[in-house]
């Protein structure tokens, strides 16, 4: 197999200073990314030259086949810059190893081949579709929501049930094979343009069709083969920091451009008490996040499957970094005044936390599920599911 020529830094350490590099322009031009409802276009040019978009894509070909514990520090990188873009590279990079990692070689070679630079967006973990065997593939056809990054993407992902087997797959299709709705209007993550697709009897050949989850892998390092839900939740976390911290980061300098003598509210003693405890709560969420995640590394690396404890604790870490970054933007909303109520960065943040919070990996409903994981009380054969704790006879417990 030829290798691609890519724009990828040769090491983790060249793809950090990079991003780095880029910094300014993703802040300069985070305004119109969100009033154009996607990443403008210097900043479309920047990622891709930056080689983040490869970073968890095999080795073999051209990626950075980058480890949990990087992801996690590129992706809070990133959304401590920009709330939405981080969140839309989660995306993008998640899909685009997916399929890189699970297709099979005759589709690789086609999609990876010197100087191609794919992209794949949509769903690979929502089997709302419906697909028909017939000779040579399926014929596909649903509806998926909130599929961040479509305006970058040159592919997506259409996951399905197959009908009569029940069969889970998942078959990547040009992005021109599919109808995009126009239809992101949201509070927050503006600039994301996680769009909904129509699939209407699309036919997909073998080669472009998967099965998803770590034993279906083909590619990449064996500590870096995570299930959707986990790496869903890796990247989640990720993200949460990277809010979170920001806006702790600008509330800081508010404080700083404040007169004490003027006792403003970011002056006052209750807010440095709540700033402390907030302060306390992303370092100590991140502390939770590199031990759980070093855990599983370490686990993984050796090609055996993470205990009940490693993944109920690799969900809750996501579930408390999500509520951390909720709460901070309470405390902006509580003593930003102003600030938070016009157009601007804290507001940015502030309505992207938000809309960030809705996400499946990270609501507080996980939080209580790991509870009952962690507390003893479920009977023997409990595990996790895609998202969901399964009990034994495979009945979801209800949330």
């Amino acid at each position: 197999m030829t290798r691609p020529t890519t724009h990828a830094p040769a090491d983790f350490p060249a793809l950090l200073a990079q991003l780095d590099t880029i910094r300014p322009l993703l802040l300069s031009e985070a305004p119109d990314s969100e009033r154009l409802r996607r990443p403008t276009p210097a900043v479309q040019d920047a990622l891709r030259d930056s080689g983040v978009l490869r970073l968890t894509v095999p080795a073999e070909l051209g990626g950075l086949d980058a480890s949990p514990l990087q992801t996690l520090e590129v992706m809070e990188k990133l959304s401590h810059t920009d709330a939405s873009l981080g969140w839309l590279v989660r995306a993008l990079t998640s899909e685009t190893a997916t399929a890189a990692a699970h297709l099979g070689d005759e589709a690789v070679a086609e999609l990876f081949t010197a100087g191609a630079d794919p992209l794949v967006a949509g769903q690979s973990a929502s089997f709302t579709g419906r697909a028909v065997r017939v000779t040579g593939g399926y014929r596909v056809s649903g509806v998926w929501q909130f599929a961040p990054g479509v305006s970058m993407a040159t592919h997506l992902n259409l996951s399905a049930t197959v009908e009569g087997s029940g069969e889970r797959v998942v078959c990547l299709v040009p992005r021109s094979a599919v109808r995009i709705s126009d239809n992101w209007d949201m509070l927050g993550l503006r600039a994301t343009a996680s769009l909904d697709y129509r699939a209407e009897d699309v036919l997909v050949e073998d080669a472009y069709v998967y099965g998803i989850g770590p034993g279906n892998a083909r590619r990449g390092r064996p500590a870096n083969r995570l299930s959707p839900a986990l790496s869903a939740g890796l990247h989640q976390a990720a993200w949460s920091q990277g809010v979170g911290r920001r806006m702790l980061d600008e509330l800081r300098e508010l404080t700083l451009r404040k007169d004490p003598a003027q006792e403003s509210p970011v002056t006052s003693d209750e807010f440095f008490g709540e700033f402390a405890r907030h302060f306390s709560h992303v370092r100590g969420t991140m502390a939770l996040l590199r031990e759980t995640w070093r855990e599983n590394e370490s686990t993984l690396s050796t090609g055996a499957r993470l205990s009940d404890e490693q993944e109920t604790m690799s969900r809750l870490a996501c579930s408390l970094a999500g509520r951390t970054a909720v709460e901070i933007s309470q405390l902006v909303h509580r003593f930003a005044g102003a600030r938070v109520m016009r157009d601007g960065v804290l507001q940015r943040f502030f309505r992207d936390s938000h809309a960030g919070s809705q996400h499946r990996g990270s609501s507080h409903i996980v939080t209580q599920k790991c509870g009952r994981m962690l507390s003893g009380t479920l009977p023997a054969g409990a595990h996790w599911g895609f998202f969901d704790l399964v009990v034994p006879e495979h009945s979801a417990v209800d949330a």
